[in-house]
């Protein structure tokens, strides 16, 4: 974090500490926009809060729903085909845990598969699914960066006054996010706050993408004849050398 985004933490925690006054948790984010263009590398947004009360902070970054299709490969008459597929309804697509203290280490009830915190329970909704499949999932969701290997610790300045990077990979899909925040006191749910955020693509690629996703039929053919146009100029230089 730059010295910008530490004084930023210092001034803004100190005024939303004078507001925790009247609640258990307050929690904002350094920004609510991330805007996406083609040199985008990949950015970082820093939450800070205070709490007001004993507990445990739990934060969840959550991207846009969309639904998986896990296709499992198997042997078959000596051919690798997909043999087997489970169907994973509304799981997001970019998904980030951090805690105060070691994930493992915190009370865990039901209100955690409910409330979907835990890769797990982030992929299997309200604890139902096949394992084995959601475990797939995850990894392969892991391996595009979209998913944390490890929750992150949350660090505090103080006893109330609390900080988080949270850091996008330049991958992310467009859509609204949400970076929900909970206070837990053994293991019951004392403070809860709900920040948005919006991920949107800017410039020539947003064009390109809206018109893609639009109209799909007339991108297919602009693509089509684009790539004979590419390899009839090709093969005319060839033939000139």
């Amino acid at each position: 974090m730059n010295v910008r985004g530490f004084l930023l933490f210092i001034v803004s925690a100190l005024f939303i500490s004078g507001l925790a006054q009247a609640k258990p948790l307050v929690a904002d984010l350094s920004q609510y926009r991330i805007e996406i263009d083609s040199s985008f590398n990949g950015t970082r947004l820093l939450l800070f809060g205070s709490r007001n009360d004993i507990g445990d902070i739990v934060v969840v970054v959550r991207g846009p729903e969309r639904n998986f299709i896990v296709r499992r490969k198997e042997r078959v008459a000596g051919i690798w085909v997909n043999h087997r597929e489970r169907y994973f309804e509304n799981v997001p697509t970019y998904y980030a845990l951090a805690a105060s203290k070691p994930f493992s280490e915190l009370r865990h009830t039901e209100l955690f598969n409910s409330l979907r915190i835990g890769l797990k329970q982030a992929v299997m909704e309200n604890g139902v699914g096949d394992p084995v499949f959601a475990k797939a999932l995850i990894e392969r969701e892991q391996a595009s960066q979209l998913y944390s290997y490890e929750p992150q610790k949350i660090s505090f300045m103080g006893e109330s006054l609390f900080k988080l990077v949270v850091p996008f990979p330049d991958n992310i899909p467009g859509g609204d996010y949400s970076a929900d925040v909970y206070l837990f006191n053994d293991g019951q749910l004392t403070g809860m706050q709900s920040i948005p955020i919006h991920v949107q693509k800017i410039g020539f690629d947003a064009w390109i993408y809206d018109f893609a996703h639009a109209h799909s039929v007339l991108y297919g053919i602009f693509a089509v004849l684009l790539a004979l146009t590419i390899g009839w100029g090709a093969s005319s230089l060839m033939r000139r050398v």
